[in-house]
């Protein structure tokens, strides 16, 4: 892992250093300016603002393009929200990328503050604030991963002044400021394009947890997350969610790691639900294949995770919603912030 070094002026950097804003868009046009006008708000930190916009079906770059001041880049095809953020951050050039969803509104001083904690950290890849829906509770203060590799937006359903205030596993990619030298020491394209969308920022964050890096939370800066992903189809949602978990898996643990009891479990709990609940999301899933996606992009057991990493996993309420009826169970639903 390369050496950084601590900025010798945080103060005289916090507008110096810049931010580039990049939004995956396909639909979602009617939420988008608000969004925009958010990134805006934030000031002179903002240097670009971004949209790709994978193949809307409703005109969402057209009216990404009649915003001022944004660039647009229209793909001919839904390459996926991996693929996308892998352009934007190839467009751009700043220091600090901000990762953010058209159905997001960023709070005053939302990536100051992300900044600000990212240049007192130079050890930190990525920082996130505090992601609060419409209704007012949580939606996400980073992401959790339990020891049997299940994926959670942290204080989901909480109240904002109850968030928690240790470093998360890793940051939604709804509304999240990644440290641009980081992701280029995981690669030049550091998205996964094979994950498509659901578990991208969960296995980015793996990826740089296992070079030395972690991630921030800075629970004073808020935005709200309106959730358009909630009503995704639930063939599309659960389908990707069970593949790219365990591709996820097969990626940074390999048979071990898909074999450990509890993963294991969660798995076979997960599959057998969809075959009775949604055979059709079991099919798609393709779990076989997603397992070999993940063994053939193997980074091998150098720089494993710590223990302290991963956080237990919460058994009772997980059975308890993963067969409740009328609910997306959480093995399968992705709570990764999109």
């Amino acid at each position: 892992m390369s050496v950084r070094s601590r900025p010798a002026s945080l103060s005289s950097r916090l507008v110096a250093v810049g931010v580039d804003v990049v939004v995956v868009t396909h639909g979602g046009g009617a939420d988008l300016p608000d969004a925009i006008a958010g990134a805006r708000a934030q000031g002179d930190a903002i240097n670009r603002i971004v949209v790709i916009d994978n193949a809307s079906p409703d005109g969402t770059a057209d009216v990404a393009s009649g915003l001022a001041g944004v660039e647009v880049r229209r793909l001919p095809e839904n390459l996926g929200y991996a693929a996308a953020m892998n352009i934007g951050l190839a467009m751009t050039d700043a220091p600090y990328v901000l990762a953010l969803n058209a159905d997001a509104r960023l709070g005053e001083g939302y990536v100051r503050a992300l900044v600000a904690a990212l240049e007192a950290d130079p050890t930190a890849a990525a920082a996130t604030g505090t992601l609060v829906l419409p209704e007012g509770v949580v939606d996400s203060s980073g992401l959790t991963l339990t020891t049997a590799y299940v994926a959670f937006e942290r204080d989901r359903g909480t109240p904002p002044a109850d968030v928690s205030t240790e470093p998360p596993f890793g940051v939604s990619g709804a509304a999240s400021l990644w440290r641009r030298s980081a992701l280029v020491e995981v690669g030049s394209a550091p998205w996964w394009e094979w994950l498509f969308v659901y578990w991208d920022d969960v296995e980015l964050s793996w990826r740089l947890r296992r070079r030395g890096w972690h991630m921030l939370s800075v629970p004073s800066a808020r935005a709200e997350h309106r959730r358009g992903s909630d009503f995704a189809p639930s063939r599309f949602v659960e389908a990707a969610a069970l593949r790219n978990r365990l591709a996820t898996i097969a990626r940074h643990r390999g048979a071990r790691g898909l074999l450990r009891p509890g993963a294991l479990a969660v798995t076979a709990a997960t599959m057998a639900r969809l075959l009775v609940r949604h055979p059709g999301a079991l099919l798609d899933a393709h779990p076989l294949a997603a397992i070999r996606a993940g063994r053939r992009a193997s980074v091998g057991d150098a720089g494993q995770l710590p223990a302290a990493s991963l956080q237990k996993h919460p058994w009772g309420p997980w059975i308890a919603q993963q067969f409740s009826r009328g609910r997306r169970g959480l093995g399968a639903v992705p709570r990764t912030g999109r």
